[in-house]
């Protein structure tokens, strides 16, 4: 018999899995695929106490108003959305990103080291509204489209669902 381990894997993923944005599509489908990961992880490991948390930080303060710019040309029929976007890339500004990298540090520390841990954690204001937002779309969305969901089973076969 293997002696129980614990131990905590974290995900710094993104608040852009939940709630992406113009032109940030290749950005945001990395981080779709690292939670979707992170996700089946945690289902696998727990049994031997290990554990996995994924961390959705929203706008923090660690320069990356200096590292992002756009390239190219704007399309024109893009201007409302990605071009949108895009031009807000060169006003970027400190002041934007109100989260803190030291207190998201430690928010993160005391997640991976607690007896108990979530699986999800969010972490900064940011991120706290962008996803309240999509979670309430999406949510509507799902309950607007129930009877369209269970008009696509074979009659009765939802009583026998695997899953």
């Amino acid at each position: 018999m293997r002696a129980p381990r614990s131990g905590t894997i974290v995900n710094v993923s993104s608040m852009d899995r939940l709630a992406s944005l113009p032109a940030n599509g290749y950005y945001s489908s990395s981080k779709f695929a690292l939670e979707g990961f992170t996700e089946a992880l945690w289902q696998e490991i727990e049994h031997v106490d290990l554990r996995a948390v994924i961390i959705q930080p929203g706008s923090f303060r660690t320069g990356i108003e200096n590292r992002t710019k756009a390239s190219g040309e704007a399309i024109a029929d893009y201007a409302d959305t990605a071009g949108a976007f895009c031009g807000l890339m060169g006003s970027l500004a400190p002041e934007m990103f109100p989260g803190d990298p030291e207190r998201a540090a430690g928010a993160i520390y005391e997640v991976a080291t607690a007896p108990q841990t979530p699986h999800w954690v969010v972490l900064g204001s940011s991120a706290q509204r962008r996803i309240g937002v999509k979670l309430e779309q999406l949510t509507a969305e799902f309950e607007a489209g129930k009877d369209r969901a269970y008009s696509t089973d074979f009659p009765g076969a939802a009583d026998n669902a695997v899953l």
